[in-house]
């Protein structure tokens, strides 16, 4: 099953035609995630002591589109992009498409564009990544009768080492 998520990153235009996505980058495949590193000592109180957390790059798989040049060279740049944001689809009971997560991203920058040649089927891939100082996830509750429920949210500001939400 092919994965139904696209991506707005500023005013940076992708191929999609999506009716809730025109111009946004279709990808293949995200991965994101925080690591919480322990200190070799433990605390008074008995418990391992926390570091300072380290949130991953979000990294994405896309096919080579119209914003590839632009991708590569806002890279090579160094550019700041404001905002950018994921938003992952799946259908529910009745097979309409519902909203179920979503990734925020601010003070955005391109870490690595790397298109390759693909894996045999003929077309360029990319693997992009993206540094960011805030990260918000909100995950949407899919009802069993279909359509969407409540939400729940939850995020980071790494720069001042704090919850943002």
């Amino acid at each position: 099953m092919a994965l139904d998520a696209y991506l707005q990153l500023g005013d940076i235009k992708g191929d999609s035609t999506d009716d809730k996505h025109k111009a946004w980058i279709e990808v293949k495949n995200v991965d994101w995630g925080v690591t919480q590193p322990r200190a070799v000592s433990v605390s008074t109180a008995g418990g391992h002591t926390s570091g300072k957390a380290e949130v991953h790059e979000v990294s994405f798989d896309k096919l080579a589109d119209i914003a590839s040049p632009i991708l590569f060279q806002t890279c090579a740049m160094g550019k700041t992009i404001p905002k950018a944001k994921f938003e992952f689809y799946r259908a529910d009971g009745d097979g309409v498409r519902v909203k179920y997560y979503e990734i925020e991203l601010e003070n955005v920058m391109l870490s690595s564009v790397r298109p390759n040649s693909g894996d045999g089927g003929g077309l360029i891939n990319e693997k992009v990544h993206l540094a960011s100082s805030k990260i918000k996830l909100t995950y949407t509750k899919q009802l069993i009768g279909g359509g969407a429920g409540g939400s729940t949210a939850g995020g980071w500001d790494s720069a001042a080492n704090k919850v943002h939400a």
